[in-house]
């Protein structure tokens, strides 16, 4: 029989906070369908449940679910557990992975204080986590659709959504699917025993309580509401503002959004005057006889990727399960709901008029306070945790590997090493052509259809009769013949999704290799293309200098020729000069003068 094991990195318990609800509302639901382990960081101190096994590991020691997941066939864990225990991935089963909590983002404003190197070193670690858990898991959760958009975008980086991938499931549901905060099926009863009224000081019987039911996070806007509180205060003297301030039962960071609030009531001087703070975690069985004596619940946060893609938080889901308006900060899924089902109002981030305003509303018009909480009841009825989780379970009776056996592993180019003697763009072109891709294709395509054809037939379900006598005999007979048929087929099936991937794996690789002989044919095409453009460069410039030369020769020539003349006219010069002094000598002298040479 299918074992399912759930994995809690928080507290579950009789005090505990949202993500340990969630996982024990998961469970009691599935104990209905199957046995289930569920095991918390902490030895879980709630009453034995039908069908449910506890148990508890040690969060802070890596390797310490290695004993659980040896016993389980699925894994439902949140992602965040993969960050300190990575045996996890190294799961053999059907894994799925709890993605409700944005970690990565509520990092951000935890560490808003911190120093900025350990918030980068934080950031990259939560995001190498996020990274090794949607590569792994076969299965997703997520709480909205924005949240759903939001992580499909990481698959698609990743390269887990491929075109088999969505031509089997188009909208990617078997992928990843919307498993919101839910509300509790039963609905909520008082115990009769004293919560707020009378517990707290200056908080009678006729007092209309304002209240806080979540944690003050540092995401979260509590300050806007204390600064309302005044103008609340003015218009109906006998509103009171109740933080349930109690400190975390799990181990977290430590917040400085409560000191804060506490100090910014005290300075306005309502601090036990109007505004006060409980300050135990409520136990989660005694929940409702709190919020059942709230008039009006308030829920604000500040404008942040936090809050625009949490999940419907879990106490705005407990002022839909005890019926009472809730008064929200504007921008998230949560108000979205509210606004459209009539559940409460909605107010600017920051406005602390707008906040005086809708409480004073709801405050003063009884009326329009019961017409909001009777919504209230009425959404809830639609979001309860047996509804919500049927995605899940859809999921968990899906054949092993139904959306991993689409997953091409596909190496990146750097990593395809290639001979050096692969064939030169000659050879290539002389090859023969083969349209590889088309060819594939239509046999991936064939597979799928194979796939899902044994997908729909491997459970041999019973045929449907209202007649006694027959389903007797399906009983009797029918089952028992079945069920080690049912084992084969799964078997089979199992099988078929190993070939599958097995076959994805060396198509993505021979294609990605004869991507990158095709590239490297290109590049040598482009260097000899170069090289020849090269050698033509080089016998332009030895012509053009062999023309030069000759034409520096015959200017020499033409230069030594002109400098000959030259000197011949010089010497004709001097022979002239030479017989005019001679003359001249003679003339003086009264020598003769001697007659010109002869030429």
């Amino acid at each position: 029989m299918n074992r399912l094991l759930i994995i809690s990195q928080d507290v579950i318990g009789r005090r505990m906070a949202g993500p340990g609800i969630r996982m024990w509302e998961i469970a009691r639901v599935l104990a209905s369908y199957m046995p289930v382990t569920l095991i918390a960081i902490k030895p879980i101190d709630l009453d034995p449940y039908p069908n449910i096994e506890f148990g508890y590991y040690d969060f802070t020691c890596a390797g310490a679910l290695q004993p659980h997941l040896e016993r389980a066939h699925t894994v439902l864990a949140n992602g965040f557990v993969v960050q300190v225990h990575p045996e996890l991935l190294d799961f053999q089963g059907k894994l799925i992975i709890d993605l409700y909590d944005p970690i990565v983002l509520e990092s951000f404003e935890i560490f808003r204080h911190s120093p900025i190197a350990d918030r980068e070193r934080m950031f990259a670690r939560d995001v190498e986590s996020l990274c090794q858990a949607l590569y792994r898991g076969d299965h997703f959760l997520c709480a909205t659709e924005r949240q759903r958009d939001l992580y499909i975008g990481g698959l698609l980086t990743l390269g887990r959504i491929t075109p088999a991938l969505i031509d089997a499931d188009p909208l990617l549901r078997n992928l990843i699917d919307v498993v919101p905060f839910g509300v509790s099926d039963a609905p909520p009863q008082a115990s009769g025993q004293p919560a707020l009224r009378g517990v707290l000081d200056d908080l009678g019987p006729n007092h209309e309580i304002v209240l806080w039911s979540s944690g003050l996070w540092d995401w979260m806007d509590p300050q806007t509401l204390v600064k309302a509180m005044p103008q609340v205060l003015a218009a109906v003297p006998d509103a009171r503002l109740v933080f349930l301030a109690g400190r975390h039962p799990g181990p977290v960071h430590e917040m400085v959004t409560p000191q804060q609030t506490r100090q910014l009531a005290a300075e306005l001087g309502l601090l036990g005057h109007g505004i006060h703070f409980y300050d135990e975690w409520i136990p989660y069985e005694r929940r409702a006889d709190f919020l059942l004596e709230a008039a009006v619940m308030v829920s604000l946060h500040r404008e942040h990727l936090e809050t625009r893609y949490a999940a419907v938080r879990s106490r705005v889901l407990d002022h839909l399960w005890v019926g009472k308006p809730t008064v929200l900060s504007a921008g998230d899924t949560a108000a979205e709901l509210i606004v459209a089902h009539g559940a409460g109002e909605t107010v600017p981030i920051g406005d602390v008029n707008a906040v005086a305003s809708a409480l004073i509303r709801l405050l003063v018009d009884r009326q329009r306070r019961a017409a909001q909480g009777a919504n209230a009841v009425a959404l809830g009825q639609r979001l309860r945790w047996s509804q919500v989780v049927q995605p899940l379970l859809r999921m968990i009776e899906m054949p092993d590997s139904v959306t991993r056996k689409f997953v091409r592993l596909t190496p990146s180019v750097a990593d395809v090493q290639v001979n050096a003697n692969s064939p030169m763009q000659e050879e290539v072109a002389l090859m023969p052509t083969y349209d590889g891709v088309q060819t594939s294709s239509t046999l991936q395509q064939v597979r799928n259809d194979a796939i899902k054809v044994q997908e729909q037939m491997w459970r041999l379900n019973q045929l449907p009769s209202e007649h006694p006598v027959w389903r007797w005999l399906q009983q009797k007979f029918w089952l028992p013949l079945m069920s080690p048929q049912r084992d084969y087929n799964a078997a089979v099936l199992r099988s078929m999704y190993t070939l599958a991937e097995q076959m994805d794996h060396t198509i993505g690789l021979l294609f990605d290799v004869a991507a990158r002989l095709e590239q490297r044919a290109q590049a040598l095409e482009q260097r000899a293309q170069a090289l020849e453009q090269r050698a033509q460069e080089l016998a332009l410039r030895v012509t053009n200098l062999e023309d030069g030369m000759q034409d520096h020769n015959h200017r020499q020539v033409s230069e030594i020729h002109q400098i000959g003349q030259q000197i011949r006219d010089f010497a004709d010069q001097l022979a002239g000069l030479e017989e005019t002094a001679t003359q001249m000598l003679a003339h003086i002298g009264g020598v003769p003068a001697l007659p010109p040479k002869q030429e």
